[in-house]
């Protein structure tokens, strides 16, 4: 690739479900008064799978192992580091051409307002590290002012939604189904956006566990089982479903003991099969995003799904049996690639943070008001900079 601009800014997602480092290339500039995006390529780098399985570690409760976390923390922000390079080199562009890095990281831990009294989120992936071996400033940490505001601070996404999506349809939401599900609704002057609860983590630790894959390709071992309507409705009694946005959540919350106990009060009934209770996750994602989106918006026309949900055949089957007269088609069906929106949506927020303006939609959130969200690590060293 060829003549790039020197308005670039790159996005770096890893997502709930630890699958892989999304990495995207993303123009942004501005033409008049309008903001232009436009996505430039993206690519999907997989994480050695030590450093995944104890990333995954790391993400449950009972897991507190400092020197783990500081370990992770390192090795994590030297993959997303070697990664960019590779990519920059793979692609032919210039590390001078990108102004900025914007690098989600890794949560570890999600503790939203209303779980704990002093709430906190923690994302990993040293952005040290990334400046300083890719020699590109790199924009981290956007999540804890926004909950230090007061807020959820997730999901973060829903403005960037809106710019790539807000003009092709009045009624439209998107839907993110990563780890954790998660949706944007905009129609006329309203945004919202929230986590609807579990998308694939559930799915995939099920399948880990029974199938020995880290994911079921297709939702073709889920399509072979048998919704159980117990299960199915037990788990929809969990309080989180009921709770009215701005809401957020994560694998802490939604995870195999979760899911194992509600196991455990239905064996008391019936025995279920591993590929039954497969079934009975998708049923489980499928409904209460349904659900979410009956309740929370009026009139919409098309969902736009984009996370490796939207590759999964039977998710995709069973959330257009419940979202009735409702369009609902993977991301690419508008243009937009489905694999890079989240991490194109954190190159956004890098240059949201590089021009000093909010990240942050208070309606989304919950915080008191718009905040510049992210930390900046100069990529440039010292003695670089004073003698610029």
């Amino acid at each position: 690739m060829k003549n790039f601009a020197d308005s670039l800014y790159i996005g770096a997602m890893s997502g709930t479900s630890v699958d892989g480092l999304d990495l995207a290339l993303v123009d942004i500039r501005t033409s008049g008064n309008k903001l232009r995006i436009e996505i430039v390529n993206a690519k999907t780098f997989e994480i050695p799978s030590t450093l995944r399985d104890n990333l995954l570690s790391l993400g449950q409760p009972e897991d507190d192992d400092l020197d783990q976390l500081g370990q992770c923390d390192r090795l994590l922000g030297q993959f997303i580091a070697d990664s960019i390079n590779d990519y920059l080199k793979l692609l032919g562009a210039d590390k001078q051409n990108v102004i900025a890095i914007g690098c989600h990281g890794q949560t570890i831990r999600h503790r939203p307002p209303g779980e704990l009294t002093t709430p906190f989120t923690l994302q990993i992936g040293d952005p040290n590290s990334i400046a300083e071996i890719t020699g590109i400033t790199t924009v981290a940490d956007f999540r804890r002012r926004d909950v230090a505001a007061g807020g959820q601070g997730a999901p973060l996404t829903p403005a960037f939604h809106k710019i790539l999506f807000g003009d092709t349809d009045a009624n439209i939401a998107v839907l993110n189904i990563g780890g954790i599900g998660n949706l944007t609704i905009f129609d006329n002057d309203r945004l919202i956006g929230f986590d609807t609860g579990p998308g694939n983590g559930l799915l995939d630790q099920w399948c880990q566990i029974h199938k020995g894959e880290p994911f079921d390709q297709g939702g073709s071992w889920a399509a072979t089982g048998t919704i159980c309507e117990e299960l199915l409705q037990s788990c929809l009694q969990d309080p989180y479903f009921a709770l009215p946005p701005p809401k957020s959540t994560g694998r802490e919350y939604f995870n195999l003991a979760w899911l194992e106990q509600h196991i455990a009060n239905q064996k008391k009934l019936t025995p279920i099969s591993p590929e039954d209770v497969q079934a009975t996750l998708v049923e489980l994602s499928a409904l209460s995003i349904a659900r979410s989106l009956n309740k929370e918006s009026q009139g919409l026309s098309a969902v736009a799904v984009c996370g490796g949900g939207r590759l999964n055949a039977f998710m995709m089957h069973r959330l257009a049996v419940h979202c009735q007269h409702i369009l609902v088609k993977p991301t690419e069906h508008w243009g937009v690639d489905g694999d890079s929106l989240e991490a194109a949506a954190f190159a956004w927020l890098a240059y949201q943070r590089m021009n000093n303006l909010p990240g942050n939609i208070p309606s989304v959130t919950g915080a008191k008001g718009e905040r510049i969200l992210g930390a900046i690590f100069p990529g440039e060293s010292l003695s670089s900079m004073l003698q610029n």
